[in-house]
């Protein structure tokens, strides 16, 4: 059998916390500048959580995942056309759309949520609770902390 990187017992991606932080914040601004859209310059409370395996076990190693998302002024009547944008952006970068949905400006509920084939990261760019916002969000898979050299003794 070949080596996939994507099956479920493939090596986890290797990513410091800060590292990945700074690729959720990139992936933010490429689907913000994509859409036409600018990042409110709001305080952003990024999640990090250990990852658990199916029967709630967990490694030493220090492994997470990490939940970032930013939020967005976008008039409501212009939500759909966000994740159309947002949509097709992704479509052409490989990401299956696993959630797609337009709804009325009178009732903002549109969305998108993909996926990333190989990195397994998911995208989600969603209207929200107040009225004229976007949410535009990223949740990584589990990652593994690189492991860092120890200082050789004399």
């Amino acid at each position: 059998m070949a080596n996939d990187s994507t099956a479920k017992d493939a090596p986890l991606p290797v990513k410091s916390r800060d590292d990945a932080l700074a690729w959720a914040r990139q992936i933010t601004e490429h689907l913000a500048q994509s859409a036409g859209i600018q990042i409110n310059a709001e305080p952003v409370e990024p999640f990090f959580s250990p990852c658990t395996g199916r029967n709630g076990e967990s490694a030493p190693d220090d492994r997470f995942t990490l939940a970032y998302a930013v939020h967005s002024y976008v008039p409501n009547a212009q939500h759909n056309d966000v994740v159309r944008k947002v949509r097709d952006v992704l479509t052409a970068e490989g990401l299956k759309i696993s959630e797609y949905q337009e709804t009325p400006a009178t009732q903002p509920n549109s969305t998108v949520t993909a996926r990333h084939p190989e990195s397994r990261y998911v995208v989600d760019v969603s209207s929200t609770a107040g009225d004229n916002r976007m949410i535009l969000g990223i949740t990584t898979p589990c990652l593994k902390p690189p492991t860092t050299p120890t200082a050789s003794t004399p």
